[in-house]
């Protein structure tokens, strides 16, 4: 990878990009049963992208039964821990190898800027490392029992897994899912979002280049209600995966119910709340960024998007006096230009959705903090809104879009319930010195993963080894860490009598 490259000569890349536009099925690139294809558009541009071919209920079905194939042979199955950590440790380094072109294919197709892309190489290439060295670690255990039995628990491969991955971070979602899915020797049909689609079809490729068999790593591209309803239904695929609405999750369940009973693993929406309190006042200057980064990350598109500020009474005025100016520091830029740290909403149906909700927020009483941008294009700059109430829809509903409410609290109990004010249990951050309050939060905030910071300092933090489970309409399953892996095994029960 090029970290010294100019704008110029990124567009230069760009326009000799060769694009993956088939679905890739049992080792390599074959044509869909359907003639229709979709084009992605470039948000930043408007240009369309390329074609990528609209699958079919047959592509999928031809997936499925490379993939169940693949596992019943057990050509990836029954390969060693050893064997199987090498090739998705190589995954990793062709990731980094071809990160360049893997970026710019997110790029290309969803807005995001190239310094925020080549950024997410890393957490792509690290999720099939850490899977890698997890494989020959998961074990199961051996339980008690009478002299003449040895009785044990085993985890095993689960089989053919459907996987359905949103367009927000399409490489990173891609390697998330297939990591862990390849690391318990399951075989895995994926359907990207046709928002963007390349990345994956590319991330195949890639796999079987490093040692991945035929027939093992599939992926459709299509529509969710055709691949992605086919998936749900397909009564050969043993367990489903999906990152996306609370919607479509739920039909998901809908169509699990109505053909196999597969198991699903659901990360859905957020509405994620940031606790401010007023012990962090000699703190303001270094939080801001911190806090503008977990609420416009990605133009706020992401799932856990810290978007309600909760602050206590005596800090709120100095604090988003702060975060004000900061915001209004934050200017969309070209998204092949590296200096550009803000790119564009995904797609125009986005850019509306979010435009609803601001126009929503006016007439509910909520007051403009941000000076008022003009749109431009799929470009708009981040919006803080006050005077918000929880009964607002911007307040309850998730926007997905760089907009933050402010609510503010003078007793701790109150910031509490503030946060728990919603259908969504994803994610949660608190901000404070005061041990007490950090310990209340634990068990009191309803978020599959809790930040509790004392002090605005960067860290790595924890890596990729923690995992976390979403509550309510924020879905089920846990994803991250050896948890994640597990997700993806079945509990063997194991009596041997003599």
């Amino acid at each position: 990878m090029t970290d010294t490259m100019t704008k110029a000569e990124w567009q230069t890349r760009a326009e000799r990009l060769v694009f993956r536009t088939q679905p890739f099925i049992d080792g390599s690139f074959v044509s869909s049963s359907s003639e229709e294809t979709f084009a992605p558009i470039n948000p930043a541009t408007g240009r369309e992208v390329c074609r990528i071919a609209v699958g079919s209920a047959e592509d999928v079905d031809r997936a499925v039964k490379a993939a169940r194939v693949s596992f019943q042979d057990g050509r990836w199955r029954k390969k060693s821990p050893l064997t199987k950590k090498s090739v998705l440790l190589r995954i990793a380094d062709l990731i980094e190898k071809h990160g360049d072109e893997l970026a710019l294919l997110d790029v290309l197709e969803m807005g995001k800027t190239i310094s925020n892309a080549k950024a997410e190489l890393g957490f792509s290439a690290g999720f099939f490392r850490y899977y890698a060295e997890a494989i020959d670690k998961l074990n199961g255990d051996v339980i008690p029992a009478d002299i003449s039995t040895l009785a044990f628990n085993l985890l095993v491969s689960r089989g053919v897994v459907g996987a359905i991955i949103p367009w927000n971070f399409p490489l990173i979602m891609a390697s998330l899912k297939v990591a862990p899915i390849l690391a318990a020797g399951n075989s895995v049909v994926l359907k990207p979002s046709e928002i963007a689609s390349t990345s994956s079809l590319r991330l195949a490729e890639l796999a079987t280049e490093a040692g991945v068999p035929n027939g093992v790593f599939n992926v459709v591209t299509g529509l969710g209600k055709t691949v992605g309803e086919a998936i749900g239904r397909h009564h050969g695929i043993d367990m489903l995966s999906f990152t996306g609405s609370t919607q479509t999750g739920r039909r998901l369940m809908a169509y699990s119910g109505e053909s196999n009973g597969k198991p699903l693993l659901l990360e859905l929406g957020g509405k994620s709340p940031q606790i401010i309190t007023a012990d962090m006042r000699s703190n303001i200057k270094g939080m801001v960024s911190q806090i503008m980064h977990e609420a416009f990350w990605n133009q706020g598109q992401w799932c856990v998007a810290r978007s309600r500020l909760i602050v206590e009474a005596p800090l709120r005025d100095a604090l988003v006096d702060a975060l004000v100016k900061a915001a209004a520091e934050v200017v969309p830029g070209d998204t092949l230009d590296p200096s550009s740290t803000f790119g564009a909403i995904a797609t125009t149906t986005q850019m509306e959705r979010i435009q609803s909700y601001v126009t929503s927020a006016r007439e509910d009483g909520a007051r403009l903090l941000t000076p008022d941008f003009p749109v431009n294009g799929c470009f708009m700059s981040p919006m803080i809104f006050g005077e918000v109430t929880r009964d607002m829809r911007i307040a309850r509903e998730e926007i997905f879009g760089p907009v933050m409410s402010i609510h503010t609290f003078t007793d701790f109990d109150e910031a509490l319930d503030l946060a728990n004010d919603t259908q969504y249990g994803l994610a949660a951050s608190l901000w404070t010195k005061d041990l007490r309050r950090a310990h209340q939060a634990i068990t009191a905030l309803d978020a599959g993963k809790l930040t509790i910071r004392s002090t605005p300092g960067a860290t790595e933090q924890s890596g990729f080894a923690l995992a976390s489970e979403g509550w309510g309409a924020s879905g089920f399953g846990a994803e991250g860490g050896m948890a994640g892996l597990r997700s993806y095994c079945r509990l063997k029960a194991v009596e041997l009598v003599s």
